[in-house]
């Protein structure tokens, strides 16, 4: 049986990414990995998914939000009717000191929202949205911000984070490079994929370049509409300075670090950014320079659980333990993203040869992931 409070969801996050919040427009959204979300017939359409936990309470959508003030996070606590208003309230209230604005969101139009709904809203800070004519509207205003720092800062690690443990579809990181570069230096007539598909001769299908422009804005070189963030024309720039030239073959399963070591150094620096390559890093670093991946997944849930969940299991809504199966395990992470470190020069250990197969032949205990040796630095 469906879900209905994931119907609303679902709803809901099709407005916000379609018209943004408060008149502004959301840059990264998250939802919680309840199990009726995760396991709802439209999970995919609610991913990237996991769970949203801050100061004891989930909220059940989580996004930034591009506000003249600056980057504002909002949690928004969603009910499948008007009816659970009060229960909602409470829930909201509990994690307003975690965000910037906290809303509750109800699929009931203005007019039926209770009166005592609204005064408690605003006695609490607490902001309303309603479903009007099939559309969201904000019918009761949330306080200005006041978050405590450590926990927003968390909710923020959370938002950048975990979309590049489950977004990336591509195994090596020239691709992101090149989509970045091409747009840069496209015609402006051309759209993206065209230039794609006129000078990437990698990338063979429409699906393909459409993962390499998605992955390009996951790591912040593009933004929602393709075109280059002041990070990625900086990027396109040190392509250039490099004499990169999307016309040629480069060699894709030698690694990038051996091959072309000025361009793995540009992948380092995009990919070295990014929260979850960072946790791989630090978990790694602090721990000899090498685990095997249930070691490392554990290892790293220690340190920030609501990111490593994201960043390695298969179902965001399960537990990080000893003992994990192969299947247990998200498959975009054991292969692509290692395959991105590797090529980066981040890892010294490529993906394991089970890994990128069917989930029940992949395993983790055999699969080690592994530091490169420090340098000897000259003088």
């Amino acid at each position: 049986m469906v879900s209905p409070e994931a119907q609303v969801v679902r709803s809901l996050k099709h407005h916000l990414l379609k018209h943004g919040l408060r008149d502004s427009r959301v840059l990264h959204l998250l939802v919680d990995a309840d199990p009726s979300y995760v396991h709802s017939p439209f999970a995919h359409e609610l991913e990237p998914m996991t769970r949203l936990t801050l100061e004891g309470a989930r909220p059940d959508i989580l996004c930034s939000v591009a506000q003249p003030e600056g980057i504002l996070v909002a949690g928004i606590e969603v009910k499948a009717s008007d009816r659970d208003w009060v229960k909602g309230m409470g829930q909201a209230h509990r994690y307003r000191s975690g965000v910037h604005h906290a809303y509750l969101a109800l699929p009931a139009p203005a007019s039926d929202i209770h009166r005592s709904a609204l005064t408690m809203a605003r006695d609490n800070g607490v902001g309303i949205l309603a479903m009007e004519a099939k559309r969201w509207v904000e019918v009761a205003p949330p306080a200005d911000p006041t978050p405590l720092p450590r926990v927003v800062s968390q909710a923020s690690a959370l938002l950048e984070g975990a979309p590049v443990a489950r977004r990336l579809q591509l195994n090596h990181p020239l691709n992101y490079l090149a989509a970045a570069f091409l747009a840069e230096h496209k015609p402006s007539s051309q759209s993206l994929l065209e230039a794609l598909a006129g000078h990437w001769s990698d990338l063979s299908s429409e699906g393909a370049r459409r993962h390499a422009a998605t992955g390009a804005s996951t790591l912040g070189l593009l933004d929602l509409d393709w075109e280059p963030t002041l990070e990625g024309r900086a990027v396109a720039e040190l392509l250039a300075a490099l004499q990169f030239d999307p016309a040629t073959g480069y060699e894709k399963r030698k690694q990038l670090a051996q091959a072309h070591a000025p361009l793995a150094a540009v992948a380092r620096f995009v990919l070295v950014r990014q929260p979850a390559v960072r946790l791989i890093h630090r978990t790694l670093a602090d721990h000899g320079g090498s685990l095997t991946l249930p070691e490392l997944a554990v290892a790293a849930g220690q340190e920030d659980l609501a990111l490593a969940t994201a960043l390695f299991l298969a179902d965001p809504s399960g537990d990080l333990k000893p003992g994990l199966k192969g299947a247990d395990f998200n498959p975009s992470t054991v292969f692509k993203l290692k395959q991105n470190l590797w090529h980066a020069g981040l890892l010294a250990t490529k993906a394991h040869g089970s890994s990128g197969k069917q989930a029940n032949v992949y395993r983790p205990d055999e699969d080690v992931w592994s530091l490169p040796p420090l340098k000897a630095s000259g003088r």
